[in-house]
């Protein structure tokens, strides 16, 4: 098993395995579209880690975060904005119940251009503080340590920068994802809701 950057010929996997690992979630009803033109701001963003894990010359995994959360928003706002907001509206055009849904949870947030931050993230901003954003591994190779292989890929690059905290959400009923992250040193934190009422679990992870 290998690591390396992230490609712009990687965006079709990283859509794949996204689908396949992490099939729930707003972006993922937007379809493979929108999801491809978001992992291409992790490739152009001065503040993001995009990682691959490859196992026998194959891609197996991957990983997207940054070492600077604001330097990568601006970044994404500035040159990636309109981008995927037109990937986004002609996303919702096709789903209508997507588009009554987006208008009562979504549209004024994402018009002001704000970003879910929640009580890890706000504890983060007391140091430097980095993101794990998303992490899939084929589930074929499941449990040979490619998943920690890029996680501690991604914390030693967070540490050359840097960065003095990373944080991250799972899923409350995700209970493998968080014996995972609990092995590899992150803390759990409070359970935290979304603006769609789905709990969440915060970890963070001191540099």
């Amino acid at each position: 098993m290998s690591l390396r950057v992230m490609e712009l010929d990687d965006v079709p996997t990283a859509v794949r395995l996204h689908r396949a690992n992490l099939p729930s979630g707003f972006f993922v009803e937007l379809g493979d579209r929108f999801l491809a033109r978001y992992y291409r701001t992790f490739l152009t963003s001065p503040a993001a880690v995009a990682l691959v894990a490859e196992v026998d010359g194959r891609p197996a995994g991957f990983l997207v975060g940054s070492t600077d959360e604001a330097v990568h928003r601006r970044h994404v706002m500035h040159f990636s904005r309109w981008d995927l907001a037109r990937a986004g509206v002609t996303s919702l055009l096709v789903r209508p119940g997507l588009t009554v849904r987006f208008m009562r949870t979504r549209a004024r947030r994402y018009l002001r251009g704000m970003r879910r931050t929640g009580a890890a993230a706000a504890r983060a901003e007391q140091g430097r503080s980095g993101a794990l954003s998303h992490i899939a591994v084929d589930a074929a190779v499941r449990r040979g340590g490619v998943g920690a292989a890029l996680v501690t890929g991604f914390t030693g690059i967070a540490r050359v920068h840097g960065v003095e905290w990373l944080h991250l959400y799972t899923g409350r009923g995700n209970e493998a994802a968080q014996r995972f992250y609990r092995r590899l040193g992150w803390e759990p934190q409070p359970v935290q809701y979304d603006i769609d009422g789905e709990p969440w679990v915060p970890f963070l992870l001191r540099l």
